[in-house]
Parts: C-alpha cells; sequence; structure tokens
C-alpha cells in the first residue's frame, strides 16, 4: 500500500494531468464531427462540463481529507464519466475504450494492488454495460463489414481480449510495486542498520580512546600496589600486604575489562580467521566466571571437537556475551547448553537456556544497540547487537528463537 506521502504526490501529479487532459477532450469533440458514430455536439460538451467537475472537486478538497478517499473518488467518477462519453460516441464499437486502462492503471500505481483489481471490476462492468445500450444510426459503421453476426462477434472478442489485458496489465504493475516497495524496505532497514552501527562505532571508538587513556593510571596503580604490598610484607603487616593483593587484582581486572572494550571498538580489523575448537573458545569465553557457574555450562558431547575457521578473540568475546546473557537470564538451578551441528556448507553454534524468555515485542528489539531488559547500571545491551554484528561481518547470521517462560536459543551460523 503506498504512503501517505506517495498518495500526496501522485494526487498532485494526477491534478496537473487532468488540466493537461481537458483542452484535449475539448479538441477531440470539436473534431468529432467527421467521424461516422459521433454524437451531437451539444451532448458531448455536457459530458466535457461534467468531466471538469471532478479536477475541480479534487482541487478543492484536497488536503481536507484521505488523499486515498480523495484519489479512489476522482477515479470511480472518471470511469463513469468515461463511460457516458462512449455511451455517447460509439458505444462498445469506440476504440477509446482502452482509456479504461489508464485509469485502472494509475489506481493500480497510486492506490495499491488492491484498488487495482477493483479498478479492472469497475471497468469490466463499464465496459459491458455499453454492450446493454441500443445502438444508434451510425453506430458501427466503422465496423460493418460483415453481418451483425460478425459485428457482435468481433466487438465481445475486442471486450474478452480487454477483460485479459486488463488483468495482466493490474497483474504486472502490482507485481513490480510489490519488489519495489520491498526494495524500498530493505534500503529504509539498511540505512538505519548503518546508522545505528556508525553511532555505535563513534561510541567504541570514543571507549577505545578512554580506555587507552586509563592504562597508564591503572600501570602506575598497580606497581603502587605492588610496592606496598612488598613493604607492607617486610614490615609484617599482613592485613595491609592482603590489600594491597586485593587491589593488584581489581587493576587486573580492570586492565582486563578494558582491553575486551578496546575489542569490541573492532575486534575483526587486523585478526586473521584461525582454526580453534568450539571447546578452546567455550573455555576462553568463561575464563572469568566463577567455578560454580560454570559448572552450570554445559558442553554437548558431538559439539566438543567442533571446529570453526573464525578470528579467535572477536569469537571468543561475542561467545561469551552470549554465554553470559544466558546464565543472567537462567534462574541458579538451570543449565546453559551449548550444542553444534555441522552442514554442508554451515557449522551453527547453539547457546539456550531455560530462563523467561522474550516475547514478541523484545525478540524485535533484542538485536538493537543499547537495548536492554536488565536493570539499570547491569548492561549496556551491546551484548546481542555484537553478536550479530561479528556473524554478519564473517558472512554468517544470528537468529533468535524465543517464548515467554521456556527459554531463548542464540542460533550463530558461520560458514563451514
Amino acid at each position: 500500500m503506498a504512503t501517505s506521502q506517495a498518495l500526496t504526490v501522485g494526487l498532485d501529479r494526477w491534478l496537473r494531468l487532468r488540466w493537461w487532459l481537458a483542452p484535449l477532450q475539448i479538441a477531440a469533440v470539436a473534431l468529432a464531427g467527421p467521424l461516422p458514430y459521433a454524437a451531437p455536439q451539444w451532448s458531448l460538451g455536457v459530458v466535457l462540463c461534467l468531466s471538469l467537475a471532478p479536477g475541480f472537486l479534487t482541487h478543492g478538497l484536497r488536503g481536507a481529507g484521505s488523499p486515498r478517499v480523495i484519489l479512489a473518488g476522482s477515479l470511480l467518477g472518471d470511469f463513469v464519466l468515461l463511460t457516458v462519453s462512449l455511451a455517447l460516441c460509439g458505444g462498445p464499437s469506440n476504440p477509446f475504450s482502452v482509456l479504461y486502462l489508464v485509469y485502472l492503471t494509475l489506481a493500480c500505481v497510486l492506490l495499491g494492488p488492491v484498488f487495482g483489481w477493483i479498478g479492472a471490476g469497475v471497468a469490466a462492468v463499464c465496459y459491458a454495460g455499453l454492450f446493454l445500450l441500443p445502438a444508434r444510426p451510425g453506430d458501427h459503421a466503422g465496423h460493418m463489414h460483415g453481418g451483425p453476426t460478425e459485428l457482435w462477434r468481433h466487438l465481445w472478442s475486442m471486450y474478452f481480449a480487454f477483460v485479459a489485458v486488463s488483468v495482466l496489465v493490474v497483474g504486472f504493475v502490482a507485481s513490480v510495486m510489490r519488489v519495489l516497495r520491498k526494495r524500498e524496505a530493505e534500503l529504509a532497514e539498511a540505512q538505519e542498520r548503518a546508522a545505528r552501527n556508525e553511532r555505535l562505532a563513534n561510541v567504541l571508538v570514543l571507549a577505545a580512546g578512554t580506555a587507552h587513556e586509563m592504562a597508564t593510571p591503572l600501570s602506575t596503580i598497580a606497581v603502587t600496589a605492588k610496592e606496598m604490598e612488598r613493604e607492607a610484607s617486610l614490615a609484617g603487616q599482613g592485613a595491609v600486604a592482603e590489600d594491597a593483593r586485593l587491589i593488584r587484582g581489581e587493576v587486573k581486572r580492570c586492565r582486563r575489562l578494558l582491553d575486551e572494550l578496546r575489542g569490541q571498538a573492532g575486534a575483526i580489523e587486523g585478526e586473521a580467521p584461525v582454526s580453534l575448537s568450539l571447546h578452546e573458545a567455550l573455555q576462553a569465553a568463561t575464563a572469568s566466571l566463577a567455578e560454580t557457574t560454570r559448572a552450570r555450562v554445559i558442553l554437548a558431547e558431538a559439539a566438543a571437537s567442533v571446529r570453526l575457521l573464525l578470528p579467535r578473540a572477536a569469537f571468543v568475546q561475542v561467545l561469551g556475551n552470549v554465554v553470559r546473557n544466558a546464565i543472567e537470564a537462567s534462574s541458579p538451578a538451570d543449565p546453559v547448553v551449548i550444542d553444534a551441528t555441522v552442514g554442508e556448507s554451515t557449522i551453527t553454534v547453539r547457546v539456550a537456556d531455560r530462563g523467561r524468555g522474550m516475547d514478541d515485542a523484545t525478540r524485535a528489539r533484542a538485536l538493537e544497540p543499547f537495548f536492554t531488559t536488565k536493570p539499570p547500571g547491569v548492561g549496556l545491551g551491546l551484548g546481542l547487537f555484537l553478536a550479530d554484528r561479528f556473524t554478519r561481518d564473517v558472512g554468517g547470521r544470528l537468529v533468535l528463537d524465543s517464548l515467554p517462560g521456556r527459554g531463548t536459543e542464540v542460533r550463530m551460523e558461520f560458514s563451514a
């Protein structure tokens, strides 16, 4: 279905076309005298005056109502006026019955396939109604090469040919419009995705720069803490030494988090794909988790030996994010299962949990950057987005399968 903006543009163009058609119609009436099926000049003059009425009415209603309703009413009025004109000038034998095709094509292009099919039905009914009118002398003079039977056979053949062409025109225009609208939707989605990626890239570049700047003070803190630990140990101050070791441990943790943040800003760039097993990647991805938490992560036996050709650091980071999301979405007693299947051309890695799952609205936004259902301060909403971005960058795709109350399965498909 056409958008409101497209309908407004179509309505303006149609009004301009109507003003150009009016003088052409007047010229046709002035030259209609020599035609064998010409109607009286006064009757056609009345029809022409009436044909200008929809143009003035449409122009007056523009902006006062729905463009779709105004366009539909204007085209329906044109179907009726064309039928009256044909009835006064030759009936079904008038070759200008082909103008029905113009109106139904406009209906299909401007209003959508549904209105196109309605226009085809209206045109077929109006054209068929011309056969019910009594013929006037001279109406079929241009077709009297045979007897009356041959004449009506010819006219009905014209009618059925018109119906067939109407179906073909509307079907073809509808299919083209459907493809164009699909491509427009894909283009709009791609532009939105590019804009989101650009915004995220700017944030991540800023974060990477901040992480780089913070590395120096953290190194200073680590060195100072080491000296404090050594001096406290020599002085027999065990509590102070323990505090210094705690500081060093937390600094080390901060350094690791900053390294991961820099990796998120550009994990693939400059990193060549390597062959690694899923077991090896999972071990690295869960190394920072507590022992009890790691025990909940179950790797299927058949999947442990599956090998993938991917950038190692980036895949470990992505897998760790997905696994942590699954752990946080599950209760402490529920496991998180990692499995993999190898097909002819793809390797699919699945991370499944038995958590609360997602409804349709949440699942539709789950891959957007900075979208999260976690409490404020717990997460940034980048885990699934970065996972989706990574899989697409390496030529794969990420699929979410989730139902409320039944958990979530994240499928990452890579080329084999």
